[in-house]
């Protein structure tokens, strides 16, 4: 037995009584477990920790909630939810897999609406986005080793099975969305925060550059741009930035930088990478043209892939023979494999999702304008947010995120950023119209000593 699945044995009854006392922190337990994947340890079947804890937060706030909180992001969700469930009861080849993809879509979802219902302070989004931090140290300690001693798989990449289980490009997803989180509170956040920050940016930054993404270094170059544009004090995050990037560019094995160079090179001269991505995504176009409003069902895109691509899931080039039943490759592309897989009906609300969420930071940073401790914090939280949202916007450009536990709750996160603004707004209208009435309101008359 793993010490990991250990673990998770003697925290989950934990986390699942903490959930049904306190659900915020339940919340937070779910988040800080999740990273830990004891599913890719040999974990038995009967064992579903994320699920039980889901399950008891959703228990702990059904039985305290006063109030739903319900916004755009949401009701667009549920629309995805639907068009999925429509795309794979019409699913072209395996209706079962299309179906057990939107079941964890749903379960997903469920958390994303938790995030929103749970997560109605500053304070608390705080804490929500340190717990992601602190879930990977487990993780970022395993990158460190394998990559320190050399890599742990080809073309000095840390091996996919490393930490969570999935891809280089996922891994560097993850590690690239602290960052503007972290770039921003090592700026202006508290004396601790202040010195986490400063310990964690290096080891994130090593951490990228040992996967070996070359769509983490696209995504990274955008989120300290974006955090120069950011910072309260323009130089001292170019400094930052500067730093940043020359740091990962020192530290990147010359085997990468090469490999880089053959990802942007002329048709020809890419590696097969690259090339099978180009490939991949035109069969997501070409699935698309064959089945343009339902697509061909969630999770079929594999299934089709190799008809569609010319070549089957293997580490070389194996190419496609009619006839020959063997899985492709995921499209490598969160919105290449919605529209292959969804169609019109589903890409249209998850691209829409994405501009509600930029609109709600911004609408987030409008409301609460720049007086005062609690607008400070805003503030910080829209930076980091429009941040996040940027690298998982590249990130999932790259890599198929959508049944992604990540993917959802960060966009629940961005979606009670926006929802916290707005009732902020209009608690502090209300209060000085309060205050205005008062003002209105003459003095009593005081009465005389005579009166007296």
């Amino acid at each position: 037995m793993s010490l990991r699945l250990l673990y998770m044995y003697l925290t989950t009854p934990i986390a699942c009584v903490i959930g049904l006392w306190r659900p915020f922190y339940g919340l937070l337990c779910l988040i800080f477990l999740y990273y830990f994947r004891p599913d890719i340890w040999n974990m038995p079947g009967w064992f579903r920790p994320i699920q039980w804890i889901t399950i008891s937060v959703g228990i702990g706030w059904i039985a305290r909630t006063r109030t739903i909180r319900f916004n755009a992001i949401m009701g667009f969700s549920l629309f995805l939810l639907l068009a999925q469930l429509a795309s794979a009861i019409a699913a072209h080849s395996s209706q079962d897999e299309a179906l057990s993809a939107v079941n964890t879509i749903s379960k997903l979802m469920i958390v994303q609406w938790l995030t929103l219902q749970l997560v109605d302070t500053p304070k608390k989004l705080n804490q929500f986005l340190w717990a992601n931090i602190f879930g990977m140290l487990w993780n970022m300690k395993i990158v460190m080793v394998v990559g320190l001693r050399g890599g742990g798989g080809d073309d000095f990449r840390v091996n996919v099975a490393v930490g969570q289980g999935g891809g280089a490009n996922y891994l560097a997803m993850i590690f690239v969305m602290f960052m503007p989180f972290l770039f921003l509170r090592w700026q202006s956040g508290a004396r601790w925060e202040k010195r986490w920050a400063l310990f964690f940016i290096p080891v994130v930054l090593l951490c990228i550059v040992f996967t070996g993404s070359r769509g983490g270094l696209l995504a990274l170059g955008c989120v300290l741009i974006h955090g120069v544009l950011r910072s309260r004090r323009k130089f001292l995050g170019l400094v930052l930035a500067a730093l940043s990037a020359l740091f990962v560019w020192q530290m990147l094995p010359e085997g990468q930088k090469d490999r880089f160079a053959q990802g942007v090179g002329a048709e020809g001269k890419r590696d097969f990478a690259s090339e099978s991505r180009l490939l991949l995504w035109k069969g997501g176009v070409n699935m698309f043209r064959d089945r343009p409003l339902l697509g061909v069902g969630p999770d079929n895109f594999p299934i089709l892939s190799p008809k569609y691509a010319g070549f089957y899931a293997s580490k070389n080039y194996e190419p496609y023979i009619p006839g020959k039943v063997k899985r492709g490759f995921v499209a490598h592309s969160t919105w290449a494999q919605t529209l292959a897989e969804g169609g019109i009906l589903s890409i249209v609300p998850l691209l829409t999702i994405v501009i509600l969420c930029f609109v709600a930071i911004r609408s987030a940073r409008k409301d609460m304008g720049r007086d005062g401790p609690e607008a400070m914090e805003y503030r910080l939280h829209c930076g980091a947010l429009e941040g996040l949202m940027i690298a998982m916007v590249v990130g999932s450009t790259f890599g198929s995120h959508i049944k992604l536990d990540p993917f959802w709750w960060y966009i629940g996160a961005m979606s009670a950023l926006g929802t916290n603004a707005s009732l902020a707004k209009h608690r502090a209208s209300d209060d000085r119209r309060w205050q205005r009435m008062q003002a209105r309101v003459p003095a009593p008359p005081r009465l005389s000593q005579s009166a007296r």
